[in-house]
């Protein structure tokens, strides 16, 4: 074989170059393809990102073109080597911005086997362009993970959370008969919706499950809530540990009433027989005048006996010890007016007393009698009892406070058909709360019944130091209202108030056919603090039901509260209002329904969060 000289190797050379040096040109024009064609993908997926990001922001198609070929440029293309197009995936009905990058790689050694000149290289890159809501607060947090279900619904009840989202650390039950329609449902565990009750708008199945940290207490570190809170904490005597300072590090705004005294020895005994002291004011048979006298006039007790009218003229500086009011009617003028016992009647007709400071040991009002209290500040330093049909007008202004205190129990008791009235005008005028610059002081329980009416001023602070259980109508003056226990109504009756915050020691409890209308302050108002309703940190339930129909604007925040609608009974957000809600756990059973809305008057409320992706 060395020895051989004919060709044959040779020619097996020969042939053998044609496809060793194909493959060399294989090699070459595939590597500088797959370069290229990494570097396209690079560029499309970055100009498909860009697109989608811009179309979250302005919804516009030829800012999202105009923006993805900016990067393509960005990356020394040309803009012409891109196209860029807004396209729904069939599959996934989910919208996208598809950029597609072209460019050309010139042929080398593959020019050895083509008239061609160059190769087209093409990459597709697909961005999602969904926004969602997720960071934003949202309609409902319950924040429970303990139970399966931490919103549950059964006996054909209904949630309606059409623009926002409803979140639970727990599942979500939704049976046969059963709604929720929402933007958005977020579960840390499953979904159970057999019927399809639960739907989401404008994007259909947008529902979450088995999501960690799905729903969260997105206000704890409010400032102004945590200092109403605290407020509740100093009446309680109780600590939170959702904070570091246990949330204790305030002063409380109740007012202990001022206590006075009086050394007189001299009784007045207004009669149709009159002593020799009081003589010198009869007018009349069954009248009495007393002028003004320039200086402090101080009386032991004040009598005036059946058929008596008597009239104090102002200005008046008086201090009395009791008065014992069995005549037909008492005036008494300007000035200030001390009664450091019971001031209490229940004959005659009707008690007035002009503007000025006014300060009762207590108050109480029977058998249909009404009185009427010019504007000043009002102490009073036991409690109001008021009972029979009987009417107290204190006609509290502005730069006036209230400070009320106790009988042991009660700071106010109000029985069937009286009135009760912290407000402008008299002679059944209960219809507009009057400002009162300072605090509102209650030291006690305030308790109405069936048929009753209380109307409370507006205040920069209301405090309650007992619980507030209203089984009539009432109307509450703008402010925070800080109360030690319960909220309740149980009989039926209205509840009005605008610009109105309640914090809460205890629970929240409507039923018997209440009728609510309570809406918190709005962004700019001068009371209570904007966008918060109720708020508790108690671990009670809070039921609401027996028909209870309630129009609500604002955030009920109860997040270690179970929340019940039961009943028939409703919660709604109504015209342009809102209605949101952190709790521990929420259930709608037999009628109960809930119509909510986002509050964008609390901090973060109208943030939402650009959620773009590569897709596939």
């Amino acid at each position: 074989m060395i020895r051989d000289a004919r060709g044959g190797v040779a020619l097996i050379g020969a042939l053998s170059l044609t496809t060793l040096v194909g493959m060399g040109a294989f090699a070459v024009e595939a590597t500088r393809g797959y370069a290229a064609d990494a570097t396209n993908q690079r560029i499309a997926d970055s100009a498909a990102l860009a697109g989608a990001l811009a179309y979250n922001v302005n919804n516009n198609a030829s800012e999202m073109t105009a923006t993805a070929k900016a990067v393509v440029v960005a990356q020394g293309l040309p803009a012409s080597a891109a196209t860029v197009a807004l396209v729904t995936d069939s599959a996934t009905a989910k919208q996208l911005v598809r950029v597609t990058v072209t460019t050309s790689v010139p042929l080398a050694l593959g020019r050895v086997f083509t008239a061609a000149l160059a190769y087209d290289v093409t990459a597709v890159g697909s961005a999602t362009t969904t926004t969602t809501t997720t960071t934003a607060p949202p309609c409902i947090a319950a924040l429970s993970s303990t139970p399966s279900y931490g919103i549950t619904m059964s006996g054909g009840t209904s949630l309606s959370a059409p623009g926002c989202a409803i979140d639970t650390n727990a599942g979500i039950t939704v049976p046969w008969g059963t709604y929720i329609t929402a933007k958005q449902a977020n579960a840390g565990k499953s979904v159970d919706n057999p019927g399809k009750g639960l739907t989401t708008s404008p994007t259909a199945n947008n529902i979450a499950q088995n999501k960690a940290n799905a729903a969260s207490d997105w206000m704890k570190d409010n400032t102004a809530l945590k200092t109403a809170l605290c407020q509740v904490n100093k009446l309680t005597g109780g600590t939170d540990a959702d904070y570091a300072d246990y949330n204790t590090a305030c002063l409380t705004p109740l007012v202990t009433p001022t206590s006075y005294t009086n050394t007189s020895t001299e009784d007045w005994n207004l009669n149709y027989s009159p002593a020799p002291n009081v003589a010198g004011f009869r007018t009349g048979n069954s009248t009495y005048v007393i002028p003004s006298s320039g200086t402090l006039r101080q009386i032991r007790t004040l009598t005036l006996a059946g058929g008596i009218t008597a009239a104090f003229q102002g200005p008046v500086d008086l201090r009395i010890n009791a008065v014992d009011m069995s005549g037909n009617g008492l005036t008494i003028g300007d000035g200030d007016v001390i009664v450091i016992s019971t001031f209490g009647f229940n004959s005659g007709n009707t008690i007035t007393i002009g503007n000025g400071n006014h300060s009762f040991g207590s108050l109480a009002v029977t058998g249909g009698r009404t009185l009427n209290i010019g504007t000043g500040n009002l102490n009073v330093t036991g409690a109001i009892t008021m009972d029979g049909g009987s009417y107290i007008y204190a006609n509290v202004s502005v730069g006036n406070t209230v400070a009320i205190g106790n009988n042991g129990t009660n700071a106010i008791s109000i029985g069937g058909g009286s009135k009760l009235c912290f407000a402008g005008g008299s002679g059944g005028n209960c219809s507009a709360p009057s400002a009162a610059a300072g605090t509102f002081s209650a030291n006690g329980q305030v308790s109405t019944s069936g048929g009753s009416t209380i109307v409370f001023p507006k205040a920069t602070t209301h405090v309650i130091n007992g619980d507030l259980s209203l089984n009539g109508s009432s109307t509450f003056g703008s402010g925070t209202y800080v109360i030690k226990g319960g909220f309740t109504n149980n009989t039926g009756g209205t509840m009005a108030g605008t610009d109105v915050t309640f914090a809460l020691g205890g629970t929240f409890t409507l039923s018997g056919g209440t009728s609510l209308d309570l809406s918190a302050p709005g962004a700019g108002a001068s009371y209570g603090i904007p966008g918060l309703l109720i708020a508790t940190k108690t671990s009670a339930a809070t039921l609401i039901g027996g028909g209870s129909g309630n129009k609500y604007a604002g955030l009920l925040y109860a997040p270690r509260s179970d929340l019940t609608l039961k009943g028939g009974a409703s919660m709604s957000a109504y015209g342009s209002n809102c209605l949101m809600m952190i709790l521990n756990t929420l259930s709608l059973l037999e009628g109960g329904a809930a119509s909510t809305g986002t509050c964008s008057g609390l901090s973060g409320s109208s943030s939402s969060t650009a959620n773009v992706a590569l897709f596939k």
